[in-house]
């Protein structure tokens, strides 16, 4: 195996007595080489390809990969090529090993410390996750807005936040390691809630949601209520009206506008439903702000 050149300190990275440093960059072919660390860290990759050498391994790296890294372990990101047009940005989120036992003893259940220790174990693989969905994205930004404005109350948000990546990062893993399972299935049922959610400003009907996952209309309408508590219609309303609150906010756009844009027809629709769910119209709303 190939030898680091250097170690990273923990000691050196955290600040205001945090025991975790988050950052965002853009890997290239010169910055840095290959290294290792006295803390554990967490690399998300949130655009590009390349590659995560470990040791003597080159591991591909693309857009939602994540890979868990225990303490001593000897690593380094490269691009797909030197080539400036390839690129490969990713987040870092790297914690004290005092900070992940806190973390275990809340949810037990996870074996945080027993999977730690396996991945020093020269398995680095097996902790490395596909997030297909993107579910970790928002996460990652939003752990990295916290460490960069470090308002009061950061420690504990940082604390919640890395405990929320950790939960979803042994669930992927669980959901690889378990395809086929009946525990599988109801976890792959995200990926069809995941999907009206992102389709929720077309034309999407109960129906072609559920011949996309290979269900029967009625079986996808259970399992949409069980996972979500509601029912397809209402939640398909309520992301369009989550939509068209923001572009009320942040956009000059008319009523008229906004309402073609989250999948409504005529204003009197979008009006109704929205105020159905605000308990105010779209126009008083926007006179609220």
């Amino acid at each position: 195996m190939k030898k680091s050149q250097y170690t990273l300190r923990g000691k050196n990275l955290f600040r205001g007595g945090l025991r975790i440093f988050v950052n965002r960059i853009e890997e290239n072919f010169f910055d840095s080489g290959l290294h290792e660390h006295d803390f554990i860290e967490l690399n998300y990759v949130a655009e590009g390809t390349g590659y995560q050498y470990i040791g003597e391994q080159a591991l591909p790296a693309a857009r939602g990969d994540l890979f868990v890294l225990p303490v001593g372990c000897s690593h380094v990101f490269r691009p797909y090529s030197a080539d400036k047009r390839s690129k490969l940005v990713v987040y870092n989120v790297v914690f004290s090993t005092s900070l992940l036992s806190e973390i275990a003893q809340t949810a037990p259940e996870l074996m945080l410390d027993d999977i730690m220790a396996a991945l020093s174990k020269d398995a680095t693989e097996a902790g490395i996750a596909r997030d297909k969905r993107l579910v970790l994205e928002p996460l990652f930004e939003r752990i990295h807005e916290e460490h960069a404005a470090l308002r009061p109350g950061a420690s504990a948000m940082l604390t919640a936040l890395l405990t929320q990546i950790l939960i979803e990062w042994t669930r992927l893993r669980d959901a690889a390691n378990d395809a086929g399972s009946p525990a599988a299935a109801a976890l792959d049922f995200g990926e069809a809630v995941a999907f009206v959610r992102e389709q929720s400003l077309e034309p999407l009907t109960q129906r072609q949601a559920a011949e996309r996952f290979g269900l029967s209309e009625r079986h996808f309408q259970r399992l949409f209520l069980r996972h979500t508590g509601q029912t397809f219609h209402t939640f398909v309303q309520r992301q369009r009206v989550m939509t068209a609150c923001q572009l009320l906010r942040d956009t000059n756009f008319k009523l008229d506008a906004i309402s073609g844009m989250v999948g409504y027809r005529d204003t009197q629709s979008f009006t109704s439903v929205f105020k159905r769910i605000e308990g105010v119209t779209p126009g008083q709303y926007r006179g609220k702000l």
